[in-house]
């Protein structure tokens, strides 16, 4: 649905670099008008605000050397969230990213204003986003957006489940007008001399029907394609030391930890077409394919987990996940003589994960039959979604200061979760295949990931009908406030209702108060209440074959599980606007998130299943009340320097802490509760600065990462670790030459690494050589450099 808000004014250097030249002064009322998300009235500028919104333009997006969206996004917003773990099975494949420090998929994710679908994984191991199946916001292309507009409050009231900590809209490119269209050519390495990278991405516009440029219609198609190469930042990198009999002098395991090998493929096209004066077509097409090749632990040549006649020097087993997105809207709006707004559309979208496995082998298969393939095909996940929503808004002369901007609607949504079973090689257990003057079996399965069975395979489905009512009006010359409600039953979940109240003062010509209040919900997701698998994680230091149950399965309910219901949660937000100069804007926000019944990803519970190799069980449940508090700071000033061109400064800041008020489980210990209290940064500040000089743009960006805590189990506190908070500076420098932009730069010039994990930390698995914290925000990579070439026509 799209019911809109207003937004507050958020202006980022390169924002104001992609809007005006060095030599063209910008009015106050030109900055104020910025294409907004929330709101169904007309007339709103960002000066006149109800709640915080970032605007992230597309110069933002590309002013690091990041070609996906969720870690360009990390670049730029101080809320947002986005480490890069490695040895994560799936999870290397699709990362989650959080907002204000809470589950990635509290987070909605809108495009174009359309609620996009999640993804298929289940985030099950020890890292931040543990339990959650959020979207994949680098399924799509940064090249066909225009915008994207980051809501900092809750919004269930307008657009339903998940809108907890936040919204984010990503706007794509519209209009096929001359010189609106771009190709764009990257590449780049890492200081280390790995993690090469380089792809090709662009927009361009094609009118449809028409002449002498007005045409009623338009298409435009968009792509990307980037090919990048694994880094490795594992204490022992030498491959030679595995060879059996070899002399390693390290006193560490070779492993490969870093970033997957991944190839990206994405095509967006999206279109609008006037039928009539007061009748438009409008939709998108989005496609994605990624294959990410992300690395297991290293199964050593004298380990019961490998088969010496296939890998006489041990073998490194790998995942390959090809992770396939498709996503369609359809949408038909217009408006009336009377002033009736209307718009009916439909959408589609789809998360398909794949788990093929490689340089591997079923070592339980082996010793029980002679043979085992060393390629595998583990099973599949598949998410969709489709959306059925018509909106209706109108202004009404009720006799106050201004009309009454009266939207509402309803929405009907169909939801799915499959499970597709593997290759029988790749599940295979024989639980009497002994290892040899033991009791205990060969592990079975394909190594890495074993298989998913025909027992864990399914389809489930549910649906929700929804209905909302909005009204935004200007009170006084002064005072504005708004007021929502929403109520939706889920099939599976049940009802719930939901409200939004929020309102501004214009206390003085440059200073003003916003605040709202609202509650909001949840539902456990399909992925959550039904997701199932064994995987090989760690259990007492060593690798075991680890269980997740969804919560009707027998094993589940003997343990304790029980059907999963919404969260809910209450959301205080409160700030004011200072705009003392026409060039100079500043939002302070504050805030408060309680949320009840939060659903948790239990710990490993161990467990003596007969005739299964599983020794630990995990689960979903309802287990914890947590309060969110923080506040938000943005600033922006914009300096004319005459013939020496134009400086845009921008300064950002977050705060945030999670405290967990109450646990209703046994089955969420101390390590896991760290994971939603100190696993993200307290604080993050963004500051960032163009200089537009002539043909040139100087940018420089610096980020502080606050610190973050890995908390260990034992409450005496002897293992947890603090990991330092760092600084992180990029750099870059453009070249206008006509139609030509040629950029050169680095990110993390200084090469920043995060602080190595003790050598008592069991949780970052430092005795097995990795050295560095799967919670840093900022990953383990290092300098990269990059260089990009850009022509526009």
């Amino acid at each position: 649905m799209l019911p809109l808000f207003s937004v507050g004014i958020v202006f980022t250097t390169a924002a104001w670099a992609d809007t005006a030249p060095a030599d063209s002064p910008q009015t106050s009322k030109e900055l104020q008008q910025v294409v907004v998300t929330g709101t169904r009235a007309t007339d709103r500028t960002a000066a006149e605000s109800l709640s915080p919104i970032d605007i992230i333009s597309p110069a933002d997006l590309t002013s690091s050397g990041y070609t996906d969206l969720a870690s360009a996004l990390n670049t730029v917003l101080p809320s947002l969230d986005f480490p890069r773990p490695a040895i994560n099975d799936g999870n290397d494949a699709l990362r989650p990213a959080s907002l204000r420090g809470l589950s990635p998929d509290d987070v909605l994710v809108l495009v174009d204003g359309k609620r996009y679908h999640t993804s298929a994984l289940v985030n099950y191991n020890s890292s931040v986003g543990r339990g959650s199946a959020p979207v994949d916001l680098n399924s799509i292309p940064i090249s066909a957006i225009d915008h994207i507009e980051v809501l900092r409050d809750g919004a269930a009231a307008q657009y339903g489940s998940d809108a907890i900590a936040g919204v984010i809209n990503i706007v794509l490119k519209h209009g096929a007008r001359a010189g609106g269209n771009e190709i764009s050519a990257n590449g780049g390495i890492m200081d280390a001399g790995d993690g090469a990278n380089n792809g090709v991405d662009g927009s361009v516009g094609i009118p449809l029907g028409g002449t002498d440029g007005k045409a009623p219609g338009w298409a435009r198609l968009a792509w990307n394609y980037q090919n990048q190469m694994n880094t490795n930042r594992a204490e022992n990198t030498d491959r030679a030391t595995t060879l059996a009999g070899a002399t390693n002098t390290t006193g560490y395991p070779y492993e490969r930890y870093g970033d997957p090998a991944e190839k990206t493929y994405q095509l967006l096209l999206n279109f609008g077409y006037q039928v009539t004066p007061n009748i438009e077509m409008y939709g998108y097409l989005d496609g994605s394919k990624r294959d990410v090749t992300s690395n297991g632990y290293y199964r050593p040549y004298d380990s019961t987990r490998n088969v010496p006649e296939i890998y006489p020097n041990g073998f490194l087993p790998q995942i390959v996940n090809h992770t396939n997105d498709v996503a369609f809207v359809f949408g038909v709006k217009g408006h009336t003589a009377s002033g009736w707004q209307w718009d009916v559309s439909a959408d589609y979208g789809e998360n398909n994960l794949i788990f093929d496995i490689q340089d591997s082998v079923n070592t339980n298969l082996y010793y029980s039959k002679g043979y085992s393939p060393t390629y595998f095909h583990a099973g599949t996940f598949a998410n969709k979604q489709g959306v059925f929503n018509v909106d209706i808004s109108k202004e009404f002369d009720w006799g106050l200061h201004n009309p009454v901007t009266v939207a509402f609607g309803g929405e009907y949504r169909n939801e799915s979760y499959d499970i597709g079973a593997g290759d029988a090689d790749s599940y295979f257990f024989d639980p009497n295949t002994l290892i040899p003057g033991t009791t205990s079996p060969y592990a079975g399965g394909s190594q890495v990931y074993p298989g998913l069975s025909p027992e864990v395979a399914g389809d489930f489905s549910r649906h929700s009908k929804a209905a909302y009512v909005d009204l935004e009006t200007d009170l006084t010359d002064r005072w504005s406030a708004g007021v929502a409600a929403r109520y939706e039953d889920y099939s599976d979940a049940g009802s719930t209702r939901s409200g939004k109240l929020s309102t501004r003062y214009q206390l003085t010509d440059t200073f003003a108060l916003r605040g709202t209040v609202s509650n909001g919900f949840r539902a456990p997701s399909l992925a959550q209440q039904n997701y199932e698998s064994v995987v090989t994680l760690i259990q007492n230091g060593a690798l075991a074959q680890i269980g997740t149950y969804r919560t009707s399965n027998p094993t589940a309910i003997a343990l304790g599980a029980k059907p999963l219901v919404p969260e809910k949660s209450v959301n205080y937000s409160f700030g004011g606007v200072w705009q003392p100069t026409s060039n100079f804007n500043a939002t302070v926000d504050i805030y408060q998130i309680r949320i009840w019944d939060q659903i948790l990803y239990s710990d490993q519970i161990p467990v003596n299943i007969p005739g299964d190799q599983v020794t630990g069980a995990q689960f979903f449940v309802n287990g914890a009340t947590t309060r969110t508090r923080g506040a938000d700071v943005i600033t922006s000033y914009h300096l004319d320097l005459d013939s020496l061109g134009a400086v845009n400064l921008s300064g950002s800041a977050n705060y945030n802490q999670t405290t967990i008020l109450h646990v209703s489980t046994p089955d969420f210990g101390r390590a896991s509760q760290g994971l939603l209290t100190d696993a993200t940064p307290r604080t993050k500040f963004v500051f960032a600065g163009d200089w537009l000089i002539h043909n040139f743009d100087l940018h420089a960006n610096a980020t502080r990462y606050g610190t973050v805590t890995r908390l260990g189990d034992d409450y005496s506190g002897d293992e947890d670790q603090i990991f330092s908070a760092r600084w992180i500076f990029d750099l870059a420098a453009s070249y206008n030459w006509r139609t030509w932009t040629f950029t050169v730069g680095a990110d993390n010039i200084t090469n920043q690494y995060p602080t190595k994990a003790a050598l008592n930390n069991v949780y970052e698995d430092r005795a097995d050589g990795l050295q560095y914290s799967s919670l840093s925000p900022f990953g383990f990579n290092g300098r990269y450099w990059y260089g990009k070439v850009t022509f526009r026509f």
